[in-house]
């Protein structure tokens, strides 16, 4: 299998939305927690629906502190945005990203991404804006 820029919903994020839509006050976590990767070039994989975790999650940890919002593509309010950043505490080739439902590691994997490797160093920041919304 060769390397492929992707960009998915997983099966646990289409979980993650079902669960989201049941009562007033649902039990399921946002989805806004990014994180990112390295190892996807190396594997060699592409992004995919059955993705529950990163190839190689970055030690700087997840970022979490905007949540999310609904913005217009299509139809008013017709999809769900957050926008993360995370600052490299060293150098770093990350080809992968992703949104999960927890700050901490583990958690449900939302999104699955991963595109060319972008070569970060000590203090660059990496900011993603996901944009999640149906065509």
């Amino acid at each position: 299998m060769a390397f492929g820029i992707g960009q998915v919903v997983t099966h646990s994020g289409l979980a993650i939305m079902a669960k989201r839509m049941l009562g007033a006050t649902p039990a399921q976590a946002e989805p806004k927690f990014l994180a990112l990767g390295t190892g996807a070039t190396a594997a060699p994989r592409t992004a995919a629906v059955a993705d529950t975790a990163l190839s190689a999650e970055l030690t700087e940890g997840r970022s979490g502190t905007n949540a999310g919002t609904t913005v217009t593509v299509n139809y008013t309010n017709d999809s769900y945005n957050v926008v993360n950043t995370i600052v490299m505490t060293g150098t770093r080739a990350i080809d992968e990203s992703a949104l999960f439902d927890q700050l901490a590691s583990g958690g449900n994997m939302f999104t699955s991404s991963t595109f060319a490797v972008l070569n970060l160093t000590l203090g660059d920041s990496f900011g993603q804006n996901w944009t999640i919304t149906n065509g």
